[in-house]
C-alpha cells in the first residue's frame, strides 16, 4: 500500500518535470489543527519565490482534482534550502565529505543523535566522524537525515 507521500509523488512528478523542477522530497505533518503538506523542489541554478508560486499552483490544480488529501490542509512549496533534509540515500550519498546531521532509530553506541562529517558510504552502512569519533551506521536505521550549512 502507498503512502500519502508517494501518492502525491506519483502524481506531482511529471507536472513538476514539464515545468522543469526535480521533486526532492515530500513531508506531511499531520497536525490535528492544521495538517500541512511540504513540497521541496530543485532546479539547476536554484529555486526562486516564483518557481514555488508557479509550482504551488500546479500542485494544488491536480490534488484539488485527484483529492487525495480528503481533509483540508495547508499547502508549502519550497526549495529544501542549505539545511535541506535528505529524503533518499541518493541524495545522501550526494554528501560525502560534508557536514551533515542524522537521527537513528535505534541507538548506536548508546547515541539517537550525530552531527559530523560523512566519510564515506560502504554498502549501506554510513561512516561518520563526529568529534573526531567513527561511528558506523546502517542505513536502514537513520530516522532523520539533514545538511549542516557551513558559512
Amino acid at each position: 500500500m502507498q503512502t500519502l507521500e508517494q501518492k502525491v509523488s506519483d502524481l506531482i512528478t511529471p507536472i513538476l518535470n514539464d515545468l522543469g523542477f526535480q521533486l526532492w522530497g515530500i513531508k506531511y505533518i499531520r497536525n490535528p489543527k492544521r495538517p500541512t503538506l511540504q513540497i521541496f523542489i530543485e532546479k539547476e541554478g536554484g529555486v526562486t519565490i516564483d518557481d514555488c508560486q508557479e509550482a504551488s499552483l500546479q500542485i494544488n490544480s491536480i490534488l484539488d482534482v485527484e483529492d487525495v488529501i480528503k481533509s483540508a490542509y495547508h499547502l508549502e512549496v519550497s526549495s529544501p534550502g542549505m539545511d535541506r533534509i535528505l529524503f533518499t540515500f541518493e541524495q545522501l550519498s550526494a554528501y560525502v565529505g560534508k557536514q551533515i546531521s542524522l537521527e537513528v532509530s535505534l541507538p548506536v553506541a548508546n547515541r539517537k543523535r550525530f552531527r559530523g562529517t560523512l566519510e564515506k558510504i560502504d554498502g549501506d552502512i554510513l561512516v561518520m566522524n563526529v568529534d573526531n569519533e567513527v561511528y558506523e551506521i546502517a542505513y536502514p536505521n537513520v530516522s532523520k537525515a539533514q545538511v549542516v550549512p557551513v558559512f
